[in-house]
């Protein structure tokens, strides 16, 4: 144990020292680009290389990953959400006049931007085979309920989305906060009837992901397969000696990424939803799925703020 300890640890300041070796070379290339253009061809390929590496180069876990784990990744996405700001309200009648672009520009710049992620949830039946999320809190999902384990977005806010997760889980009661996230059917944590077995098979092999804005179709289908993700380590009896708990990592477990970006603006109306091939038979009448859309929050930048 001690020894592949050391390896990863090994493994992970050999590539961290490379790619910040890397990262100078391109960037004292780049700087001669002006007196000698060859170099900054390199260097912009250099460039490129890095960008390549730390996006599909396998590493251990916590070196390269999703943006909520790659800084690299994370930066060139906030980068890329000020644009896309700027994209979404550069035609808004705030901005119609000679200075507009420049306006434009300076407005999204003055926006308070931060990672953030917003948390959508419903009830699953054994009647429906569409489930709808509320975005907002003016908004209703299936159940008619907003839970206390939501984290709805504002109408004043926007979210430039660039990573998801879906995920089940099975609460006592519709107000229970001592439940856990499941990306896939376990039998322990749904052990009524064929709960699990359904989840794993209707829901997660066949049911898909859609989302339209002002019934203008934004996203028409996604298949939740790739957010099932059934563990090496899993809990297979009660928590103890004869079961460990599932091996989870709450960082990418679940999470796909989302590109182009989807901006989520709390003034529209956005309906995510579900839809199964058929209603699942479900025992349990607390089985909820939860949706949670990870990116960049940018406050009080809707019409309504």
């Amino acid at each position: 144990m001690n020894e592949n300890k050391l390896k990863q640890a090994t493994n992970f300041f050999i590539m961290k020292r490379l790619l910040s070796f890397v990262t100078l070379l391109a960037f004292a290339l780049c700087s001669f680009a002006l007196l000698f253009p060859l170099i900054g061809e390199v260097g912009s390929g250099i460039i490129s290389t890095g960008f390549v590496i730390t996006h599909f180069l396998p590493g251990e876990a916590g070196v390269f990953g999703l943006n909520n784990t790659n800084n690299f990744s994370a930066r060139e996405s906030y980068r890329i959400a000020k644009d896309l700001l700027y994209n979404a309200f550069r035609n808004d009648p705030a901005f119609a006049n000679p200075n507009g672009d420049r306006g434009c520009r300076e407005w999204v710049n003055s926006r308070k931007m931060s990672q953030s992620e917003v948390r959508l949830e419903v009830e699953l039946n054994a009647v429906n085979n569409s489930f709808v999320f509320g975005l907002t809190a003016n908004q209703q999902n299936s159940t008619n309920v907003i839970f206390n384990t939501e984290n709805r977005l504002t109408m004043q806010d926007s979210l430039i989305c660039n990573e998801y997760g879906f995920f089940v889980g099975n609460p006592s009661t519709q107000t229970a906060t001592d439940w856990e996230l499941k990306t896939y059917g376990n039998t322990q944590t749904f052990p009524l009837g064929t709960d699990a077995n359904l989840l794993n098979t209707t829901l997660y092999s066949h049911a898909f992901f859609r989302m339209t804005c002002n019934n203008d179709v934004v996203m028409p289908y996604r298949g939740l397969v790739n957010h099932w993700y059934k563990p090496e380590t899993q809990q297979t009896a009660a928590l103890g000696a004869a079961s460990p708990a599932d091996q989870i990592r709450g960082a990418e477990d679940g999470y796909i990424t989302d590109e182009p970006n989807i901006l989520l603006i709390g003034s529209k109306g956005y309906i995510p939803q579900i839809i199964l091939p058929t209603a699942m038979a479900l025992t349990s009448a607390r089985v909820r799925a939860i949706l949670i859309f990870r990116g960049i929050l940018a406050q009080n930048s809707t019409s309504v703020s």
